[in-house]
């Protein structure tokens, strides 16, 4: 039972990425490896700049960024990810005085995994495999400085196996002129798990970049660049820009660097009425298909 598990396991964690054509030293070292897969469909446009591009959705990614939403909203998305994964995802920000909370939840699943117990051209039968958190995250602004934490409770099951957490994630955000913003955050701080009698790390994972915005004479430009850094991984980048003509339209592009199994992106954003749709497109190399995302936002 237990090289079954490992064996799911094994498949389960290197959904998120696969940076390098070497193994990391550290590769399978971390547990819950779907923290490392952003919720929101702007940022993954946008070359996976969560850091500082994560709006309604940065209870997920860089609590600090709260501070900047001038009002409330519901978010609420789809991930469909590699093979049979797909994640959901909703979040509830709201004003409290002078601090902007976040509380939100995500499910992740993968089916139809074969098991074996050894090399077959048929698996003995199929399992499954799922992860969930539950977040809950807060800001404040203080002079050109956002300050931000969050605390999340994390839940996996392989198969028959099961395992229980808790982490912790801070950001910070500074805007020392007009239209720049720098960010920096620090993600799934906490201790160590257990599954099947294995003793597993978080993905911690540190993370920083920057968005500088232009005026033109239709619309605004946005260019963004972030480098991460997860425990199990080596260091990874991207960078995107953002063009919006008109209040109700953004369109988006993206490059992923240091990272074998994806490169460019691409997606829009509507909105209306307090209504915000968005859309990413990222292509994901070695014949593993396409992943497409969506996120919908309600202003309150």
């Amino acid at each position: 039972m237990i090289r079954i598990f490992l064996v799911g396991l094994l498949i389960f964690a290197v959904l998120p990425a696969l940076s390098s054509d070497e193994v990391y030293r550290d590769a399978g070292a971390g547990a819950f490896s779907f923290l490392k897969i952003d919720p929101g469909a702007r940022a993954a446009a946008l070359g996976g700049t969560g850091v500082i591009n994560s709006g309604s959705l940065a209870g997920f990614t860089n609590p600090a960024l709260l501070a900047s939403l001038e009002t409330g909203a519901i978010a609420a998305g789809h991930n469909q990810w590699l093979g049979d994964a797909s994640q959901n995802y909703l979040a509830w920000n709201f004003l409290a005085g002078p601090v902007t909370c976040a509380l939100g939840g995500r499910f992740l699943h993968v089916g139809n995994l074969e098991m074996r117990n050894e090399a077959t051209s048929e698996p003995l039968d199929s399992f499954s495999a799922w992860d969930m958190s539950f977040h809950a995250a807060g800001a404040v602004r203080l002079g050109i400085f956002d300050l931000g934490a969050g605390f999340k409770i994390l839940r996996e099951k392989i198969w028959l196996e099961s395992s229980s957490g808790v982490a912790f994630d801070a950001g910070l955000v500074i805007h020392p002129m007009t239209n720049l913003d720098i960010a920096a955050a620090v993600q799934h701080i906490g201790p160590s798990v257990i599954m099947v009698d294995n003793e597993f790390r978080l993905p911690s994972t540190w993370r920083a970049g920057a968005r500088y915005t232009f005026g033109l004479p239709i619309g605004l430009l946005a260019l963004s660049g972030e480098i991460r850094k997860p425990l199990d991984n080596s260091f990874s980048a991207g960078s995107g820009l953002e063009y919006t003509p008109k209040r109700w339209l953004s369109l988006r592009f993206g490059m992923r660097f240091l990272d074998d199994s994806r490169d460019l992106t691409a997606g829009m954003g509507l909105s209306a009425g307090g209504w915000i749709l968005d859309y990413a497109f990222v292509p994901v190399n070695y014949a593993m298909g396409t992943v497409h995302r969506f996120s919908l936002q309600r202003s309150l």
